[in-house]
């Protein structure tokens, strides 16, 4: 019989290409979004059910989450909202997230929690073990901390049963171009224009840059594994790369495909408020018990993403 799954958020970015990835590998699925971003609907399949919804309303989600096995939570109001609407962020983020997790634990629906590498804050050590210490930079970090304690307060005191995963910065085909985290993107954009790729501060602020192709296959196997359940587990690529290397990697791998002569220099400005420094993912754990292998690197990454932008525009 088909595992059936309801994925919130199921039409961004991430969730989008999640919910593609679990119907190649036999699951029923019925995507719950409220299309406050659905930067991923094209990415649907016609197989996939769609349900418009919000998490905010226990009842119509709870009446799509009867018979389902596992719901993937991935609704979320974006780090950019922290700084205009942080009121808002907390409501979704937050409270949304103990609705989803009640809702879990009274109909005995497995949960797997998507949060965020950004509750970590910059890294004290490298690299970074799912027990480093929770220092959010911004609200959005913060509330995807909390959430990740309403979800566990559930398992430890009415048995929910659930899995927390931390992705680190993923990128690729279908990601919003006008998130706070979009370096990727915004690099593409500004090359293809024949603009400079704008760094913000110095450019050795690293990250753990994960094609989202990988980081949907460790969600997966998230479900998939039985001995995940309680556990947390980063989800990266498991390297570290500077903010000025990816545009450097981004103008080279531009050029080859295109055969455009790329300038290759960088317009610099001032840091971003709330900015980390450093993050790099220890993925030992999700290696050893979910069986997680990311097969994709930065540059064929890179390459990926270049090549669907300009079929996209062709």
């Amino acid at each position: 019989m088909k595992r059936r799954a309801v994925v919130t958020g199921g039409a961004g970015f991430i969730g989008s290409h999640l919910s593609q990835l679990l119907l190649r590998n036999g699951y029923d699925v019925v995507v719950y979004d409220d299309f406050s971003n659905g930067s991923g609907r094209k990415n649907l399949s016609k197989n996939i059910k769609i349900v418009k919804g919000s998490i905010l309303n226990p009842g119509k989600f709870r009446s799509i989450c009867r018979n389902c096995d596992v719901v993937f939570h991935l609704a979320v109001k974006p780090l950019i909202m922290s700084f205009d609407r942080p009121e808002e962020v907390v409501k979704v983020n937050d409270y949304g997230t103990y609705l989803v997790a009640k809702t879990c634990t009274e109909l005995n629906c497995k949960m797997i929690h998507v949060s965020s590498s950004e509750a970590y804050g910059t890294a004290l050590s490298l690299p970074m073990k799912e027990n480093h210490p929770l220092l959010p930079h911004t609200i959005y970090a913060g509330s995807k901390a909390a959430s990740e304690l309403y979800v566990r307060g559930f398992h430890k005191t009415e048995g929910l049963k659930m899995v927390i995963v931390r992705p680190f910065n993923s990128y690729g085909e279908y990601m919003r171009d006008d998130t706070y985290a979009a370096a990727i993107p915004n690099f593409y954009n500004r090359i293809s224009k024949g603009l400079l790729p704008i760094i913000h501060g110095t450019g050795k602020q690293t990250r753990d840059f994960t094609y989202v192709g990988d980081t949907c296959s460790g969600i997966m196997l998230a479900d998939q594994s039985e001995d995940a359940l309680s556990k947390t587990f980063n989800i990266g690529q498991g390297h570290e790369e500077s903010i000025k290397k990816i545009a450097e990697i981004m103008i080279r791998k531009y050029q080859e495909i295109t055969g455009r002569e790329i300038k290759k220099e960088m317009k610099f400005q001032k840091p971003r408020k709330g900015d980390v420094m450093r993050h790099l993912a220890d993925i030992s754990s999700a290696k050893r018990i979910l069986g997680y292998k990311p097969t994709t690197t930065m540059e064929k990454g890179i390459s990926k993403y270049i090549t669907w932008k300009l079929t996209r525009v062709a």
